[in-house]
């Protein structure tokens, strides 16, 4: 990471990429191994979404077989995404990850300030605020059949949570990983086991994935629908990149952030195709199409009301899975550019004691709190959904980018099927944030007027002397 404020492209390449020791570096405590990187993608993708909106996707694509084929392939995009990340992060395994990927990539402090910006006041926070509201609801009945706690008190109880999770992570970064070790292997171990119960006591019909639908489609109709609802299932499997932003915090980068994300990735897919095959020769599919929240439902049918508690629990398990994960990450992505000159300079301090980037944690943490109080986290990542995914796209173009202009840059690990494999994903992408254009154009307007928000801020800091407040 570097302070001054020229062009990137420029800097960076004066640095001995990828074995430099920087005074960051010297500062920041690598207390992650290969497994907490591992955990931190795995336990960082699987949260609450898989148990519930696969009835959304079969309303969509209207038959048993094709809500498959669409996690498939959902999952097979956003794997393209990830071995993206792999290739970025093994050859500038930097704090803030996407944030130097850009950075580096298009020679422009304003391109990666503008996504550090969003994900700081925007997207990060919002999404922080989303778990922790969703983990916040699915701990509630469990509290109230316990006796602990009557009545619904979500929006505190997910500002308690995340204030938990802030105070652990400030205390260092090898503690985040203990904890993201114990909550990822706690969240599988539960999900099998509550998946177990359909196998051993439903009524397991591979039929069903071949049984005649109400309205079938043609082809084409099916294509589209598939299309339709990717854009749903890509959200599900977000978060390959969180490992990349604490890259300075890993032990061997080089090797150990490729195999995280890659072996991370690989169980996100199993667990989440694993959990949908179940759900589609358990139940009818109608049932399927009319639950809203088809696992509660599932375990609720086979269990009666102790079912759905057990789901409730496992699901708030897994939203604290996410939860941990987002404050590990994303606060380093602030800590990066504070670092850079263009935030506040406070935000770049590291705790003497804990070694950990401790108030750009607080900083997430607060602004989290301040959207779950206030309820604005949904309107939140309805706006940003378009330029967060662009921004994503932009770093999977990277890699092409960095290829062409910088071809003796160190590369412990490539991309498999280069330069397919992130066209690939840029193809589909361009059908995603088109379709959010012309569906959701005021959203988009507004997300964009957030990013565009920033430039003021921008213009100052980038101007302002370096060592000021």
């Amino acid at each position: 990471m570097t302070t001054d404020r020229g062009c990137a492209c420029s800097e960076t390449q004066e640095l001995p990429f990828p074995d430099s020791v920087t005074d960051l570096d010297k500062k920041l405590v690598r207390g992650l191994g290969r497994l907490e990187a591992t955990t931190l993608v795995a336990g960082g993708i699987i949260g609450t979404s898989i148990f519930l909106i696969t009835s959304e996707i079969a309303a969509t694509v209207g038959s048993p077989l094709l809500v498959l084929v669409t996690w498939l392939v959902a999952g097979l995009l956003a794997g393209a995404a990830a071995l993206c990340f792999a290739e970025l992060s093994a050859a500038m395994p930097r704090t803030g990850g996407t944030y130097v990927f850009l950075r580096r990539a298009y020679g422009s402090d304003l391109v990666s300030f503008s996504f550090a910006w969003m994900m700081c006041f925007a997207y990060g926070t919002g999404a922080i605020a989303v778990v922790a509201i969703m983990a916040a609801t699915f701990l509630m009945p469990v509290l109230q059949a316990a006796g602990i706690l009557e009545g619904d008190r979500i929006a505190i109880t997910a500002v308690i949570l995340i204030a938990v999770l802030t105070v652990l992570n400030s205390r260092g970064v090898r503690q985040g990983g203990l904890t993201q070790n114990a909550i990822t292997f706690m969240k599988i171990g539960l999900i099998a086991a509550l998946m177990s119960v359909p196998v051993l006591l439903g009524d397991v019909q591979f039929g069903r994935l071949s049984a005649p639908v109400p309205d079938p489609q043609g082809p084409v109709d099916s294509f589209r629908n598939v299309g339709t609802a990717l854009v749903v299932c890509l959200f599900s499997y977000n978060g390959a990149y969180f490992v990349t932003h604490v890259a300075e915090e890993i032990r061997d980068p080089q090797r150990n952030i490729p195999k995280a994300i890659i072996g991370g990735f690989l169980v996100v897919l199993a667990v989440y195709l694993s959990i949908n095959a179940i759900y589609v020769t358990v139940m009818p599919f109608e049932e399927i199409v009319a639950s809203e929240r088809i696992a509660s439902d599932l375990m609720g049918r086979l269990l009666g009301p102790s079912g759905s508690l057990a789901t409730s629990m496992v699901v708030f398990c897994s939203a604290i899975g996410v939860l941990n994960a987002q404050l590990l990450n994303y606060p380093r992505i602030p800590f990066a550019l504070a670092v850079d000159g263009l935030f506040f300079s406070k935000v770049a301090a590291i705790n003497p004691k804990s070694k950990a980037p401790a108030v750009a944690i607080i900083l997430v943490g607060l602004l989290s709190s301040l959207f779950a109080l206030t309820g604005s986290y949904a309107l939140i990542l309805s706006y940003v959904a378009f330029v967060i995914h662009f921004f994503i796209c932009l770093a999977v173009l990277a890699v092409i980018v960095l290829r062409i202009r910088e071809p003796d840059l160190p590369r412990p690990y490539k991309v498999w099927g280069y330069p397919f494999t992130p066209a690939v994903f840029l193809l589909v992408s361009v059908f995603y944030l088109g379709n959010l254009i012309v569906t959701r154009p005021f959203q988009v307007l507004v997300g964009v007027g957030i990013v565009l928000s920033g430039l003021p801020f921008y213009w100052y800091w980038q101007k302002r002397p370096a060592n000021s407040v």
